[in-house]
Formats: structure tokens, sequence, C-alpha cells
């Protein structure tokens, strides 16, 4: 947790600073969606986010002996790129909340949150080139541009895997994998970044197999709480199953008992008590705990101080436990 709190106000503030430009629609909607303003306008820093990639990418830059400020346009453009997709995920899932609000396209509409969604990306990108301001090298700046547009294509691969999967569903491998280009690319990608401003080349490939590991884990979570968490702590009513979503639970039942996974077109509401009689909330609590084990290994592997390796044990047991 001592990660999230460390990073998070200065990121908060350099994405007030990008978007801070003279009044607009477009900026309004923006700032609503990154949790900066009401929908009227009123700032607010209530619902601006945990900040989980932007903070993964400083502490990993630190961690390697970088300097976090020469890091922080890169962070601020992983959690632009992380929001953007969010914009057309809840167009896509036809979702009404997000933070205990209304989801941009629920206050605006579809076709003006398309337009916000596509600002974004573009606010994620110009703020990229703040790094030659901090003395980043046009080698490292051009490499760190590749990692994360072939990112964001991972990204839109999972989302279509996920929109193909609610209408049949996945082995348990080919949800992983699908879950590992949705989430699991962008954590990969902002601990990889982290290394590559530090100019720790060498550790890239185990910082991204670090960061991949736990973003499966944080998604895993996630599908456990869609499930069985608590709105008030969601933000939005934990409706997988009557949403048809499949998520790991459905997955792992189907992968079991496929006959009784169909009931999730028929009659959801027989479905928690189907999911208890099989043990799924169980099962799907060992494989996310895997993946946390799996980041804990990768996390040896880069050789961190004490103060680093705590630090990130934390977040490890954060995200893989967390019932928010």
């Amino acid at each position: 947790m001592e990660i999230l709190t460390r990073y998070r106000e200065p990121v908060i503030q350099a994405m007030d600073s990008l978007l801070g430009g003279p009044p607009s629609p477009i900026l309004a909607m923006c700032r609503y969606h990154l949790g900066l303003a009401e929908a009227d306008g009123t700032p607010t820093r209530a619902v601006a986010g945990k900040m989980l990639r932007p903070a993964l990418c400083l502490a990993m830059c630190e961690a390697m002996g970088g300097d976090a400020g020469e890091c922080l346009p890169a962070a601020l453009s992983l959690e632009l790129t992380h929001r953007t997709s969010l914009v057309f995920d809840d167009i896509q899932d036809r979702s009404p909340q997000r933070n205990h609000r209304p989801t941009t396209w629920g206050v605006w509409g579809v076709d003006q949150a398309i337009n916000a969604g596509l600002a974004l990306s573009c606010y994620a990108r110009l703020v990229l080139h703040g790094m030659a301001e901090r003395g980043v090298s046009p080698g490292t700046f051009h490499e760190i541009q590749r990692l994360l547009e072939h990112t964001v294509i991972d990204l839109c691969r999972g989302q279509y895997l996920d929109i193909h999967y609610r209408s049949e569903l996945p082995t348990l491998e080919q949800y992983v994998e699908m879950v590992r280009l949705k989430t699991g690319a962008l954590l990969g990608a902002a601990c990889e970044t982290g290394a590559l401003v530090a100019g720790a080349l060498e550790m890239r490939t185990p910082a991204r197999k670090f960061g991949e590991a736990l973003g499966v884990g944080f998604q895993l979570q996630d599908d456990i709480l869609g499930v069985w968490g608590e709105a008030a702590k969601l933000g939005k009513a934990p409706n997988d199953l009557e949403e048809h979503r499949a998520g790991l639970p459905l997955v792992i039942l189907s992968g079991q008992q496929p006959a009784v996974a169909r009931l999730r077109e028929e009659d959801t509401s027989k479905l928690y008590g189907v999911l208890e009689f099989y043990g799924v909330r169980r099962q799907a609590e060992a494989r996310t705990a895997q993946f946390g084990e799996m980041a804990l290994t990768a996390l040896k592997d880069l050789g961190l101080s004490t103060f680093w390796q705590q630090s990130f044990e934390g977040l490890i047991e954060f995200v893989v436990d967390r019932e928010k």
C-alpha cells in the first residue's frame, strides 16, 4: 500500500495540470472521467482512483536507482492509456457506474464519450514527450513509445476476446491469456518502463514478468469481487452473474460442470448456490494466490533492496487479498 500512497498525489497533480487548459466540453468530460471534477465542472479528488499503473512505473524506476521525476511523463501516459480503455470498456459493457458515480457515457451519451476517449488517447501520447525535457535520451524515449503502442494493441486483443467470450465460455487457459492481454500487459509495461528509464536494461524482462503476474492476479481478484464483493466498497453492484459476464468463477464452473454453467443464460439467481456447492470461490481464490506467488518469484529475481522488496510485497498482498 505504501507504493500507492507514495506517488498518488504527484500523479494526480501532473494529470490535473495536463488537463488544466481553457474550459471546453471535451476537457470537462475528460476531467470527469479521470475523477478530477464533477459533471458540472466542480473540482474534486475524491474519486481519482488508485493510480496503480503509474505508481508501479515510478516505484520500479526508483527501486532500480532511477529518477522518478524523469519517469513521471511515462507514468502519466500509462495512467491515461488505462483510463482511455475504461471509457470504451464502460460503453461496451453498458456499465452504468464507475467509482460510485455514473460513467462518462451515462452522463454525456455514447457518442460524446467516444470523443472523450479519443482525446484522452491523444493526451496519453502527448504527455510522453515530456520525457525529453526531463533528460531522458531519445533512444530510451523511442523504445518506451514503441513499448506502449504495442501494449495498447495487446489490450485491444484482450478486449476483443473479452467480448467474444460473452457468447462462448473459454477454457481456464484461454481466460487467463485474455486477462494477461487486457490487464497484465499494461502493468507489465509499467514495470518495464520504470526499468528502462532507470537504465536497468538487463532487468526489463523480469520487471515485466512481475507486472504481468501482478496484473493477472489483480483481475482475477476483481472477478471474485464481481460475484461476492460488497457494493459499498466496489463502487458498483457485484453483478457479474446478472450481466452474464464470463469471469473466473463461471470459467472454473464451466470447466467442471459445463451443463450447470449454462444456467447463466437461464436462471442466474440459482448460480450463487451452484457456485457455493462446487466450491468455486475457494478454487478461484487459490488460482488468484498462484499469480501472487508468481509475482513474488519474479520480484526476487529483480534483486531489490530490502526496503523496495518489502514495499512491493505489500503491494502484492493488497492486490490479491483486497476486499474493495
